[in-house]
């Protein structure tokens, strides 16, 4: 009867597709937010070196060595292992071949490891004790934007992390690896590789894991967070091929069953008179675009999660548009996070009054949209705020906005804090759906189409009342319901049909009737 790791020495190897290089080299930046989160959460976590070990691979396969011993591969266990490996698992059920791995693209890198390696891995699991290995994509991370594309757990419980990159990315890196070690910082703008091994530092801070895997597939980096008690340091090793090797599975064993098996993989040591290398900053690439908000300046500091928030001292730019009122001392903190940005309860350096500050911080180009999105919901704010000073509008209708700062990376809105968010319209009374319609019917009187009318975007206010949210995807609207719009001609269609919209959400499992309010 063979052995479990000799199997998997001899056969833990998958095919070298070919790689689509031609993709982008570029990563998404460091979240600031994150950064601060970390620094207050998690001190001891917080990494500030990051030093090369050429052993690290070598460390965690002989780690696996040992962990595995002696077990045993019962023979047709070892015929339902050979199949998650090369050559038999690039073929099909009927022996053609599957172009699954023929290219390795931006699209084919996630599912090349969600078809092969990952669930070979929860194969071998199974096969070694039985343990429930699986991995999950990160939908949301507390703390900010930045997600990290898979978190490995073994009965539920977090072993390690996966992050995903292109192969052009990889090649980089691995090609740029600095041969000793650099001091992590913790900015906008990096070069390559220092943005890399920082970015990984802060996944596996804020997450507390030892182990983090960068790879394309083909190419694989292990990153180890080690906790010294002076100074914490990122440990990382060279970059190796998964061509022919079978190294990085081992490897990824190893660490997982590292911590499952509470057993210490050889220390990585860290030399204080190790002379760090220096990378040349890269070339900067212009400013993002900007939109009209000026006039003033000041500093805002978030201390949700994140205690004081120093780093927005670069925005220039804010206009005030209403007072500062005093805030009850038990209005709830209201922190959720929408698809637009962040919202995070803040305050300003010369007042102990609490806001709410929507983050967007443009950490790739596809968040230049988000960017925008916040700026049309500041234009909205401003309308709302024109129709109360002249008088079309009585009753406030969404939360009072004090301006918005603009900065290269990162944009702010600055609104009033919020009791609670809906869930369901289902948890409204009927007295209740009529206050959120006449709402919207008074958003539409001052010629505003919401256009993303969910629970989400509707808030409890602390008198009991309701206000409207997340005004990013509003447009200007002239509303065709007679009793909201302008007298139209009869045979025109006098159906709006965000109202008719909202009225079918409101009351479709209830007659329509509301006291006091007018359908049109």
């Amino acid at each position: 009867m063979s052995k479990l790791h000799d199997f998997l020495v001899e056969h833990a190897k998958f095919p070298f597709p070919a790689l689509n290089e031609h993709l982008s080299s570029t990563t998404t930046d460091i979240s600031t937010l994150e950064v601060d989160s970390l620094e207050k959460k998690n001190p001891e976590w917080k990494a500030k070196l990051a030093v090369r070990d050429d052993t690290l691979v070598q460390k965690l396969c002989d780690a696996l060595e040992g962990i595995l011993g002696d077990a045993p591969l019962v023979e047709f266990v070892e015929d339902y292992l050979l199949a998650s490996f090369s050559p038999r698992i690039q073929f099909d059920e009927l022996g053609g071949e599957d172009k699954h791995w023929s290219m390795n693209s931006s699209e084919a890198r996630s599912r090349l490891l969600d078809r092969g390696f990952f669930p070979a891995a929860r194969k071998c699991f199974w096969a070694y004790d039985r343990s429930v290995f699986e991995t999950t994509e990160e939908h949301f991370a507390e703390g900010g934007g930045s997600k990290v594309d898979y978190v490995a757990r073994v009965n539920d419980e977090i072993m390690g992390l996966c992050e995903v990159k292109s192969p052009s990315v990889m090649k980089n890196v691995c090609n740029s690896l600095p041969p000793h070690g650099i001091e992590l910082k913790w900015v906008h703008g990096q070069p390559l590789v220092p943005k890399i091994l920082a970015k990984a530092a802060l996944y596996m801070g804020l997450r507390k894991t030892e182990w983090l895997f960068l790879t394309c597939f083909n190419y694989w980096i292990v990153c180890r967070l080690v906790r010294d008690d002076d100074q914490p340091y990122l440990v990382y090793s060279p970059g190796i091929s998964i061509q022919e090797s079978s190294e990085p599975f081992r490897a990824f064993l190893g660490a997982i069953l590292s911590v499952v098996k509470d057993v210490p993989v050889e220390s990585s040591a860290y030399n204080p008179n190790i002379e760090l290398d220096t990378i040349e900053e890269e070339q900067d690439d212009g400013h993002l675009p900007e939109d009209d908000i000026d006039d003033g300046s000041g500093e805002l500091l978030v201390h949700t999660f994140l205690g004081r928030y120093r780093s927005l001292g670069s925005f220039t730019h804010l206009q005030v548009t209403s007072s500062s009122p005093k805030l009850s001392e038990d209005l709830q903190v209201w922190t959720p996070s929408g698809s637009t940005g962040a919202v995070w309860q803040c305050r300003f350096d010369t007042s102990h009054d609490s806001f709410a500050a929507k983050i967007v911080e443009v950490l790739r180009p596809s968040d230049i949209q988000k960017r925008q999105r916040l700026r049309n919901e500041f234009k909205i704010y401003l309308i709302l705020d024109e129709a109360y000073q002249s008088g079309r509008l009585h009753d406030r209708i969404a939360p009072r906005c004090y301006g918005a700062f603009v900065g290269r990376y990162m944009d702010v809105l600055v609104l009033d804090l919020c009791d609670s968010i809906m869930n369901s319209w289902d948890d409204l009374s009927a007295s209740e759906r009529s206050k959120v319609y006449k709402l919207v019917q008074d958003l539409h009187r001052i010629g505003i189409a919401h256009e993303d009318l969910e629970p989400r975007n509707i808030v409890r206010t602390h008198g009991g009342g309701f206000l409207l949210i997340d005004f990013s995807e509003s447009r200007k609207h002239v509303c065709k319901e007679s009793k909201v719009g302008v007298p139209l001609a009869p045979d025109q269609d006098k159906k709006c049909y965000e109202l008719q919209r909202l009225r079918k959400l409101l009351w479709k499992r209830q007659p329509l009737q509301a006291k006091g309010v007018n359908f049109g």
